[in-house]
C-alpha cells in the first residue's frame, strides 16, 4: 500500500514533526520566560531571578506582597494563576487545620476572611466566582457545610 515510503523517509517526517511540534509547544509555555533570560544576556535562567521569585512568595505568605492593581507581581513571573494556586493552597491548609483541631465555624471564617483579605488584588480578579466556588466546595467537603458561595463572597467585602 505504501511501497513509495521507506522506513527512513517515514522516520526523519515523523522527527521533524515531533521537533516542530515539542519547540511549538515550549515556546507556548516558555516564551516569557525565554524572553526574559535573552534580554539578560543569558540563555540560562539566574539564580536572581529564582531568588526573586522566593522573595516574593515569601512576601505573599506574610501578606506584604507588593501587588499593583492589574493582578500581576511587580517581579517578573507572576501571574494571577500563581497568585490563586498559593491562596488555594493556604485555603486548604486552613480548612485541614479546622477539620482536625475541630474549630467552630466563625473561627474558620475569620481564618478565611484573613486568607482573602491577604490577596487584595484577586478581589477585583474575573477568577473571583470560581475561588468563591473552591472555598465552598472544600469547606462542605471538610464538613463545614454552613459554608456557602453566598458566604465565601461575603468574606472579600472588607478587601
Amino acid at each position: 500500500m505504501f511501497t513509495e515510503i521507506t522506513w527512513a523517509m517515514y522516520l526523519r517526517v515523523t522527527a521533524a514533526a515531533l521537533f516542530i511540534y515539542y519547540t511549538l509547544l515550549l515556546l507556548k509555555f516558555y516564551f516569557p520566560q525565554i524572553r526574559a533570560s535573552l534580554s539578560n544576556g543569558s540563555l540560562a535562567f539566574s539564580h536572581t531571578h529564582l531568588a526573586m521569585e522566593a522573595n516574593a512568595a515569601t512576601a505573599i505568605m506574610e501578606g506584604k506582597g507588593n501587588l499593583t492593581p492589574t493582578g500581576e507581581f511587580n517581579e517578573p513571573g507572576y501571574n494571577d494563576y500563581e497568585i490563586i494556586e498559593e491562596m488555594v493552597e493556604r485555603v486548604k491548609g486552613a480548612l485541614k487545620e479546622a477539620s482536625e483541631g475541630n474549630l467552630p465555624p466563625d473561627v474558620l471564617l475569620a481564618n478565611l476572611k484573613a486568607i482573602v483579605n491577604d490577596y487584595p488584588v484577586l478581589s477585583k480578579s474575573s477568577f473571583r466566582p470560581s475561588i468563591n466556588e473552591f472555598i465552598a466546595t472544600e469547606c462542605q467537603q471538610h464538613g463545614f457545610t454552613a459554608v456557602t458561595e453566598d458566604i465565601a463572597e461575603q468574606l472579600w467585602r472588607t478587601v
